[in-house]
């Protein structure tokens, strides 16, 4: 391993991990990279660390799987809009089909088609035949049930982009057959090979979207299938309706020559759009699906997060195989898929028998009613515009009402229009029943693009599992298709005068079946609103009942909804099996590599001796015992990775945080795998380590876990109890712990409202009060009180000052004892009380923005109280009982303090370059810089980023006032004489706050551009990592002349050249 330090062994036996670089964490590797998982005997061994780097993938699935169902519309839309780009290019083949589907019905209402290919009447006029009518329709229909099933095979085998680029193809050639008919048979044929195509147009569009959208997005992209079906109509009937008074054969060839318009646009679109990811995890081909992800989302989403993504979808395939291994035809009709099959397929049937067969069809349907062909097209466009309108809004409908409400609202709604209509059916003819009927039937075109028409579409691309999902498409649109069929057969004779001639009667047979699918949509049509799709395979492999679907929970990660393999392993002990469905999955891909990559290769061996690299002051012996049986499937994180980071956070961090005990906590995790409190106050307290210790993320050497698994591990374990309304030390403390976390990675809103819940559980515990600390029983459970309120108002304090917020918590009069508390640590109590009365200083008015003390009436006794102050703060501490960490968090929290009373006095008192008070100098923050200077050139880089986030809010504040005090004061620039002048100390502190921070600091960027625009040089210098365990609990200052890195090095140089004469500097440098 390098010289960032190395993992305690934590078994029996040590692994030597060798690496060139952290690239080979879990989110970056590469699926060539070869991992030997053997033992000595040639059989798998799961235990060991090549298997740990596949079960943190598997960790990554339930992540990516939490983020998208918690993710915001708005957050899916900035994280995925090339998804929603090629999703909708991809739909637009469905604006051909809708198009071509209008076209025929409305042909059958066009003068010059009816003369063209129909037949003339007694009367005069012509019409197209019943049976021709039906014909042409189904023709299309059959064509499609074919292309349908050719589709689903062709798209399993060689994908969604080939299969449809190969369609659009086809859809060129057969569109001379439509334009160049001599007779109504050359339509049929051109309409059953046009079929062909437009078959795979209906399932590869839907089941696209289904694939490359998150859940939020999922419903609006599919419905936007529907949405583009509906422009295809729109455009169809204005095309017509322009062409009406033509009196011509181009009257209807012009419609069949715009389809050429349509493909060419959309061929160059799906060249550019990536493969669907799920199709390519299903193949087995990871690194393919996570570029493909990468061209589906924007530069926000990070590798690591492409990663989960790819391991969630790897997980719901592995899960789905072992449900039901098959991915054939006859598959979906068998166990749990036949019910998933029966729902997708009547969904769609549920389109035809709604009755929009007969609503749809208006502008036939009016002219039969008495309207002139104008006036029929004219509300055949105002339909079809509403049908768009409709679509549209149910996007924000349908997250807030979901599918199954939509469905029964809008199949009871048409029930009810087709009762109606069909009354008004029944006496003669006159116009204000034809004006009736047409405007009840735009009510019903509206309530079906609201709901049916739209809804449709996200059910039947959700309801399929997704190994399964094009197979199931392609059945359900089948049965759709003939159920067209045998309605192109049952409609044109209800409006044809030459046949039945049933008119608006016709609503009488159509509200029959919508009634049939409106009972069927109440007892078997579940809500699959916010479900991922692994849950919804949990849901119906269990057998949930339609009306049960959101009111039960299930959890696909848990063993228990796993028929596990392999329960005896130690692997089993340490994941949900679930988990190592996934591993396999990852697995199988590694197996595959034939080429290794020799840049990034892995390589375990068995050894018991210490790696040639570890660092000196790691243990040679494992820092916790081996590990035991890890909790049940109610926990998704190893019990042994609680243990590692818990004994960092014993050997480094108790000193900053002496509130948890390190014996009691892991005694109650061994305990009581139950125990939600204990292990979500373990959970928050990991990550808070992690976060603030700045360890290495997904480091395979390290641990399969980051802090981020930790904090949603903490965040779910919560809500198995009722901690909102449960006072207890321990929600406290959680609450604090993910304060820190959220603090240590940049996201202060959440961290604040973390900040301010632990404050309301403070409250709850009356820590506030005298009266809490006056028994004199329970003398350490008291004492423990007194730590943690202190530690709240420390840390309250501290994250007010920078954030602008008032403080809430007061002081009071108890402190912490350390001859009476016999039951924890009271080791760190000195340099914590010491840290403490530091923080009695800062009262609340030091506290605000410098700006909002100009308006305070300020007395001379406030004046000498600041002086006061500022003499007292000047004192050091005694540091004889202070280890290395210690030292420093006090030393910079007093200058942090002085540099704060500064920003106070130069807003209220006369200040000076030349006071004799250093109160009111001018000059302060350069004298307390150089203070500075001085501990950094003596200390490791370790025990400075220790404090994470307050140590960087504390030296960001003086190195902001000391830039303050180069721009106000022009003589602060010079050296005097001194080889470190105030714009080196600058400069010096700006390389301290990137080494705490990291690069990505928001502290460091705001420090940078403030300089920037002040005409001050930026460092060049990049950040330090250190090693994980740099020093121990006994950490002491270091010499000087054994610097740790190269920081040290440079805040050396002032001690190193200090007395030399001119001449000898000139000739050191």
């Amino acid at each position: 391993m390098d010289s960032k330090g190395s993992r305690p062994d934590t078994g029996a036996e040590h692994h030597e991990f060798s690496a060139p670089d952290v690239s080979t964490s879990p989110s970056n590797m590469s699926p060539e990279q070869p991992v030997s998982t053997t033992t000595k005997d040639g059989g798998p061994n799961k235990s060991e660390p090549g298997v740990s780097i596949l079960r943190d993938l598997a960790l990554d699935a339930e992540v990516a799987a939490t983020m998208q169902k918690n993710m915001s519309i708005r957050e899916a839309v900035r994280k995925y809009p090339k998804a929603i780009a090629y999703s909708m290019i991809l739909s637009l083949c469905i604006i051909m089909e809708g198009y071509d589907t209008s076209l025929i019905g409305s042909f059958f209402a066009l003068p010059q088609f009816r003369k063209k290919f129909g037949v003339e009447l007694a009367n005069g006029d012509f019409q197209v035949t019943a049976s021709w009518m039906s014909g042409l329709q189904n023709g299309t229909q059959v064509g499609q049930i074919c292309g349908l099933m050719i589709a689903g095979i062709l798209a399993d085998r060689f994908g969604y982009k080939k299969t449809i680029i190969g369609a659009l193809f086809l859809t060129i050639a057969f569109i001379f057959i439509f334009f160049f008919a001599q007779n109504i048979a050359m339509l049929f044929a051109g309409g059953v090979l046009c079929g062909l195509p437009w078959g795979a147009f209906q399932i590869l569009t839907t089941t696209y979207a289904a694939d490359v959208a998150p859940i939020q997005l999922r419903p609006i992209l599919t419905t936007y299938v529907n949405m583009c079906w509906v422009i295809g109509q729109l455009i169809s009937t204005g095309t017509l309706r322009g062409l009406l008074h033509r009196s011509d054969d181009w009257a209807w060839r012009i419609p069949y020559a715009i389809q050429w318009v349509f493909p060419p646009p959309i061929i160059l679109g799906v060249l550019f759009a990536p493969e669907s990811p799920t199709w390519l995890v299903k193949k087995g081909r990871l690194e393919d699906a996570r570029k493909a992800l990468r061209g589906l989302t924007s530069s926000e989403v990070d590798d690591e997060e492409i990663s989960q993504t790819v391991a969630m979808i790897a997980h719901t395939n592995e899960l789905e195989m072992q449900l039901q291994e098959g991915t054939s035809y006859l598959d979906c009709f068998r166990g749990p898929n036949l019910r998933r099959t029966e729902i997708a397929s009547v969904v769609w049937m549920t389109q035809v028998l709604c009755g929009i067969w007969f609503g749809g069809n208006i502008t036939y349907f009016l002219q039969q009613a008495g309207f002139n062909p104008d006036k029929s097209f004219d509300f055949g466009i105002g339909t079809n515009g509403i049908a768009l309108a409709g679509t549209i809004a149910s996007w924000f409908v349908m997250p807030r009402v979901g599918r199954r409400t939509l469905y029964l609202v809008g199949l009871s709604v048409m029930f009810t229009i087709l009762l109606i209509v069909g009354a008004l059916g029944i006496p003669a003819p006159q116009p204000w029943i034809g004006w009736t009927s047409g405007a009840f039937m735009l009510v019903f075109v509206a309530t079906y693009g609201v709901t049916v028409g739209p809804v449709c579409y996200c059910l039947v691309a959700e309801i399929p599992s997704t190994r399964l999902r094009i197979k199931s498409v392609v059945l359900a649109r089948n049965a759709y298709n003939i159920t067209s069929i045998v309605a192109n057969f049952l409609n044109p004779p209800i409006l044809n005068p030459s046949a039945w001639n049933l008119r608006g009667k016709g609503g009488f047979v159509w509200c029959g079946f919508c009634l049939s699918v409106l009972i069927w949509s109440y007892f078997r049509l579940p809500e699959p609103k916010g479900l991922s799709a692994a849950e919804l395979d949990i849901l119906f492999e269990d057998g949930v009942s339609a009306r049960n679907f959101r009111k039960v929970e299930v959890d696909p990660f848990e063993r228990g909804n796993m028929k596990g393999e392999e329960e005896d392993s130690r692997a089993a002990d340490v994941v949900p099996a679930t988990s190592e469905k996934v591993i396999k999955t990852f697995q199988r891909d590694l197996e595959k590599a034939n080429q290794p990559n020799r840049d990034r290769h892995l390589t375990w061996t068995s050894t018991h001796q210490q790696p040639p690299h570890s660092s000196p002051d790691l243990p040679t012996q494992p820092l916790s015992p081996p590990a035991e049986p890890t909790a049940p499937s109610l926990h998704h994180v190893p019990r042994s990775a609680y243990l590692e980071f818990l004994e960092i956070f014993r050997h480094r961090l108790y000193p900053v945080w002496p509130i948890v005990s390190y014996d009691d906590l892991i005694s109650r995790l061994r305990a009581d795998s139950q125990d939600f409190e204990a292990y979500a106050l373990a959970g928050a307290l990991c990550a808070a380590v992690i976060s603030q210790l700045r360890l290495p993320e997904h480091v395979a050497s390290f641990l399969p876990v980051s802090s981020r698994h930790f904090q949603i591990e903490a965040e779910r374990l919560r809500l198995l109890f009722d901690y909102r309304d449960h006072y207890s030390m321990d929600s406290l403390l959680t609450s604090f712990f993910l304060h820190v976390y959220f603090a240590n990675t940049n996201k202060l809103q959440t961290a604040g409202l973390y900040l301010r819940e632990a404050i309301a559980y403070a409250h709850g515990l009356t820590l506030h009060q005298p009266e809490t600390y006056a028994s004199p029983t329970a003398t350490s459970e008291h004492q423990l009180r007194l730590r943690v309120y202190w530690i709240l108002f420390i840390s309250e304090r501290t994250f007010c000052v920078q954030n602008g917020l008032p403080a809430i918590l007061k002081v009071i009069d108890e402190l912490p004892t350390p001859d009476l508390d016999t039951h924890y640590d009271s080791t760190p109590l000195p340099a914590f009380l010491a840290l403490t009365r530091l923080f009695l200083y800062l009262k609340s008015r030091f506290i605000t923005h410098p700006l909002s003390y100009q308006n305070e009436v300020i007395s001379e006794d406030q004046k000498n109280e600041v002086s006061t102050f500022q003499h007292n703060l000047r004192l050091k501490a005694d540091e004889r009982s202070l280890n290395e960490m210690q030292y420093i968090d006090i030393f910079v929290t007093r200058n942090w303090i002085r540099t704060l009373l500064w920003q106070y006095s130069i807003v209220n008192f006369p200040v000076s370059c030349h006071s004799d008070d250093d109160a009111f100098s001018a000059l302060l923050p350069a004298s307390i810089a150089k203070e500075m200077l001085s501990l950094f050139s003596t200390v490791s880089n370790s025990s400075i980023r220790a404090h994470g986030y307050g140590m960087e809010l504390k030296i960001f504040r003086m190195a902001d006032s000391l830039l303050d005090v180069l721009l106000c004061v022009p003589s602060a620039t010079k050296t005097h004489g001194m080889l470190v002048g105030s714009r080196e100390a600058l400069h010096s502190l700006e390389h301290v706050l990137l080494n705490v921070g990291g690069p990505n600091s928001t502290l460091l960027e705001i420090l940078r551009r403030r300089m920037v625009e002040s005409d001050l040089p930026i460092s060049p210098f990049r950040w330090l990592d250190i090693p994980i365990f740099e020093s121990n609990q006994d950490d002491q200052v270091q010499s000087a002349s054994e610097p740790d890195d190269l920081l040290d090095r440079m805040a050396l140089v002032p001690r190193i050249l200090q007395g030399k004469t001119a001449a000898e500097i000139a000739a050191i440098i």
